[in-house]
């Protein structure tokens, strides 16, 4: 028997390796070494739920407020960017598209298409769809990359600022500049939004080929159509788009502070400004998810930053367990129960009435 080509069996590797099994393996295998392996060696995990089981009622209270809070804290981005959703159904398609990104390796691809589905029975267009999922990624991302900045100037008016702080800072503020620019750019020149649209898709293209995947086309045709279908939306809504954005980004912060002052322990005073700063630089390190929810990168990032400014290592681990339970874990369950409640009708318009979503 002839053995397979070379090109072949190199295909048949990579196909495994960015497959499900491999990106599942992938998950597996990161969680395992986080949570079995460097984080032990980090904290003691008996130590850390003693703090957590202490919690007295005012505090159990008070984290359970915030985490309800931050629950519902994307939602109105959504109803920003589509004029006429619900908050009903905008917390819906936000759970449900929330749980599946949390569990499933490249879940973000897949709760952008729970979200579509979810938004499309709910009587939105595929143009209207497309035009919110865009601008809800690109305000969101503005925010990370606006935090760090956010954080520096804090961190500098109590006490020195740390260099590695300084540096994601200066790294955020630079591509957030880049990114509104860009922004700006596309939305109100159209010679320009062809020109960064075309040399985005040559990039994308030369990355495509290098690791033997189809080139993306079509960019320059949808950009324009992206910006004939969002400038208006975006002259007029653009305060709504970032209030929004930034709203939901301090009720996450926040359930991570009242974590760490419910916990306890010797550091868990640390000024707001300093864990804001290690909030921040983790949200820049899992920008680009390599797990679903970034599922033991995130824990790792948030543990070895609060210790390094001087939280005590059974306090940090507490801190972000529960921060992580609230946040990773609980739109889990949310989002399986909103699903099953859209997939028994809730919140559907019927495609014969002639209502608007929202009327």
């Amino acid at each position: 028997m002839s053995a397979a080509p070379p090109g072949r069996s190199r295909g048949t590797v990579r196909r495994v390796l960015t497959g499900r099994v491999g990106r599942t393996t992938l998950t597996v295998g990161v969680v395992v070494a986080v949570f079995a392996g460097v984080l032990p060696r980090i904290a003691d995990y008996s130590a850390a739920w003693d703090l957590v089981r202490h919690l007295s009622a005012a505090e159990v209270t008070g984290v359970a407020v915030v985490a309800l809070v931050n629950l519902f804290s994307y939602a109105p981005l959504w109803m920003a960017a589509m004029p006429g959703l619900t908050l009903g159904r905008a917390v819906m398609s936000d759970q449900a598209s929330t749980a599946v990104s949390n569990t499933v390796p490249v879940g973000f691809a897949f709760g952008v298409g729970t979200n579509a589905a979810m938004y499309s029975s709910f009587g939105f267009d595929a143009a209207e769809i497309t035009r919110a999922v865009t601008l809800t990624g690109v305000w969101n991302t503005l925010a990370k990359l606006a935090t760090p900045a956010v954080a520096l100037a804090g961190v500098a008016l109590v006490g020195d600022v740390d260099a590695r702080l300084g540096s994601a800072a200066l790294l955020g503020s630079t591509v957030l500049l880049l990114g509104v620019l860009a922004l700006v750019l596309v939305l109100t020149h159209a010679r320009a939004a062809t020109v960064l649209a075309g040399a985005a898709e040559r990039g994308a293209g030369r990355v495509a080929r290098a690791v033997h995947r189809r080139p993306p086309s079509g960019w320059v045709a949808r950009t324009d159509r992206f910006r004939a279908d969002s400038l208006d939306l975006v002259r007029h809504r653009w305060v709504h788009l970032t209030a929004a954005a930034v709203a939901s980004h301090a009720a996450l912060f926040l359930v991570l502070l009242v974590c760490l002052r419910a916990v306890g322990g010797r550091g868990a005073d640390v000024s707001w400004v300093v864990v804001l700063a290690v909030f921040s630089l983790t949200r820049l390190v899992i920008l680009v998810p390599v797990t679903p929810g970034a599922l033991g990168v995130a824990e790792l990032s948030y543990v070895a930053g609060l210790t390094a400014v001087g939280v005590d290592p059974a306090g940090a681990a507490a801190a972000v367990l529960l921060f992580r339970f609230l946040t990773w874990f609980l739109p889990i369950p949310t989002g399986v129960v909103t699903w099953l409640l859209w997939r028994r009708g809730v919140g559907r318009v019927d495609r014969a009435a002639p209502v608007r979503p929202g009327s």
